[in-house]
């Protein structure tokens, strides 16, 4: 049974254009080339992933309503368009309602997938057992919690060697990198990466000198002394202070949404040597002026090199940026105890370590990264699977959807 109806079809004027109204009072414009390029009868609707029935290239340029009939109680609708005079174009009313572009649906669409934003005063740290990762209703929570807040620490793995990557993989595919498929973070006094001292870190998001920087980041502490002085975890939503940046101060938010910059991680002579170097906006906007992204790692940042009219504001707006960022109210500040992995979606969060003395402790980290559209994947299937039906979750990865 169709859960929407179509009571009447008109065309317009030019006919170019077929205006659908619906038994709850919405009206529709679909565009006759749209809706001939999406027809749903059994010959164009693709049946299989990765099918194409039809080369769109070879339809008419310009296509005119010439019929529009309402079937089964306006549950379908046929068109016919000239000057096709050989095809119906079939469209069902559930189908059809649901890839509205209306600029209400688009909106409601992209609404309902908007983030939500915790103060770090207002609320607690998410926290999950490992054990609920035995079962699908636990797996699926956490996942869930992981989106919905940014991260979440799972208590009680495993104090092993590897267990990272065994915990990983039981959620997503894991991703290898500059890192390799897994990797230390413990205080080797290092010269090459400022991760293995033990000095503090800048807020960052992992990987930005990639294209699309890793999505989950899996960091389990192995061991992690009391003696150890210092070290807590600190993290911030970058979606919360780019939303902060937008409404205090929008020409600064124009200017890090257009003006980019270098990151790169060069180094021949490196244990892993490696030449990785990309250019990009600090802020990623989609077609519909949306926050779907963000680009910041201070630590792999080159020399700036843009326009001479854009340095100034760029510096500006960075500093404004900055300062949200490092403001204490809009950190999550946390020590992780040993046996304690923090999930974090490195796509919506940056991260932090404060400096740390050892005092005769040992304070080591193993961590790996995975493919935070898998892990979204995973999170859908189980909702079906639970009967828990949710909407897919804006993510970071660069799409509202």
């Amino acid at each position: 049974m169709s859960k929407f109806k179509v009571t009447e079809v008109r065309p317009s004027r030019c006919k170019n254009i077929a205006e659908v109204f619906w038994e709850d009072g919405h009206v529709s414009s679909f565009h006759t080339i749209w809706l001939r390029c999406n027809c749903r009868c059994s010959v164009c609707c693709r049946t299989i992933v990765g099918q194409a029935l039809g080369e769109r290239s070879k339809l008419p340029c310009q296509l005119l309503v010439s019929e529009a009939t309402i079937h089964d109680e306006g549950a379908k609708i046929n068109f016919k368009f000239a000057p096709e005079t050989d095809h119906v174009t079939v469209m069902t009313s559930d189908w059809l309602r649901s890839a509205c572009y209306c600029d209400a649906c688009i909106s409601g669409m992209l609404d309902e997938r908007e983030m939500k934003f915790h103060l770090p005063s207002e609320s607690q740290l998410p926290v999950a057992e490992y054990e609920q990762l035995d079962t699908d209703k636990g797996m699926f929570e956490l996942i869930g919690t992981v989106f919905d807040r940014g991260f979440v620490v799972v208590e009680n793995v495993p104090r092993e060697d590897g267990s990272v990557v065994k915990t990983g993989k039981r959620m997503a595919p894991l991703i290898g990198g500059v890192c390799g498929e897994k990797f230390d973070v413990v205080d080797v006094q290092s010269t090459e990466h400022a991760a293995y001292t033990s000095s503090g870190l800048p807020f960052h998001a992992d990987q930005c000198i990639y294209e699309a920087p890793e999505g989950i980041l899996l960091l389990h502490a192995l061991r992690f002394d009391d003696v150890v002085e210092g070290g807590n975890s600190l993290l911030v939503d970058m979606f919360h202070v780019i939303d902060i940046l937008r409404k205090q101060s929008p020409d600064d938010f124009r200017v890090l949404s257009r003006v980019p910059v270098t990151f790169s991680t060069i180094d021949y002579n490196a244990q892993l040597p490696g030449h990785v170097i990309t250019r990009k906006p600090i802020i990623s906007l989609d077609y519909d002026d949306k926050v779907v992204g963000f680009n910041w790692s201070p630590g792999t940042e080159d020399a700036l090199r843009v326009h001479e009219d854009d340095v100034e504001p760029f510096y500006k707006a960075y500093m404004r940026l900055e300062k949200l960022i490092n403001d204490p109210k809009n950190q999550f500040k946390f020590r992780l105890r040993s046996g304690d992995m923090l999930c974090i979606n490195n796509r919506r969060m940056v991260h932090s370590r404060e400096g740390f003395k050892r005092n005769g402790g040992v304070r080591h980290m193993q961590a790996c990264y995975l493919n935070i559209e898998d892990l979204r994947s995973k999170y859908m299937v189980l909702g079906r699977k639970l009967n828990r039906p949710v909407v897919a979750p804006k993510i970071g990865n660069c799409s509202s959807i």
